[in-house]
């Protein structure tokens, strides 16, 4: 099977994808949960194959992740047009939404927009700035060289269906049964414990930045850590939030 490369934004349609290809008996990759989106920025840095490493994935979504300092580094931004090079037989998706409805969601999503404002040092017109200049951006660049190309697919997540894709995979040889996809809202009525105990943690963002209630912010992503050890930027975030609290004060 091609490989198939998600190269578009966050908040449009990656996890649904990724559950459908792993639903479909396809090895799939999300973010950094397996170390995908690390690795590869590690091996090209390195001046290496981005998928040494992870060869037999099949599908590649939603590739970014978050470092131990607070940056988000979208992998998939940086790393598209050398995974185009080094495959170039392979099928690339831009999923997107109309650039305002992505800022709206990106603002929604607990602890995201904080979180940033506080890496970077910036108020939040300028966050929202510095976003919306990375999407034009990122969009010209990939629509400039890959846009036309059979092996490319433009979702936008607004208006197109999994049918749309369904019908660009099957011309690739690439036979998904469509009765296993969700929609990302069903996805939320998961039996999955992962899901769930990312759930938690957005529940703990939201009592952080939104609520300013440090210990019920706490307590949420102890539980969220203790059923999901793995994730280390659970850890990660419980340390630096206990250290915080010594001299918290209310916002």
């Amino acid at each position: 099977m091609k490989k198939v490369f998600l190269i578009g934004f966050d908040l449009c349609g990656g996890l649904a994808l990724h559950r459908y290809f792993i639903a479909n008996k396809f090895q799939s990759t999300f973010e950094d949960e397996d170390g995908f989106s690390s690795t590869a920025i590690s091996n090209f840095k390195q001046g290496i194959e981005i998928l040494s490493g992870y060869e037999d994935c099949q599908f590649f979504s939603q590739m970014q992740h978050e470092t131990a300092d607070g940056q988000f580094i979208y992998s998939s931004e940086i790393l598209w047009a050398q995974l185009y090079k080094e495959n170039p037989n392979a099928l690339f998706i831009f999923n997107s939404l109309p650039v305002e409805k992505w800022l709206e969601k990106r603002k929604a999503s607990y602890g995201y927009l904080p979180k940033v404002m506080t890496c970077l040092n910036l108020e939040e017109a300028q966050v929202l700035a510095v976003w919306r200049k990375a999407y034009d951006d990122h969009k010209s660049k990939v629509l400039g060289m890959l846009l036309g190309m059979s092996t490319f697919f433009y979702y936008d997540y607004s208006v197109h269906t999994i049918s749309d894709l369904n019908n660009f995979f099957s011309r690739h040889n690439i036979k998904l049964d469509g009765k296993k996809f969700e929609a990302d809202s069903e996805v939320r009525g998961s039996v999955e414990q992962r899901f769930h105990i990312q759930n938690i943690r957005e529940a703990a963002l939201y009592y952080r930045y939104h609520r300013f209630d440090i210990d019920t912010a706490i307590s949420l992503l102890e539980q969220a850590e203790k059923h999901q050890p793995c994730r280390y930027y659970f850890k990660d975030e419980l340390e630096q939030w206990k250290l915080e609290k010594k001299t918290w004060m209310k916002e």
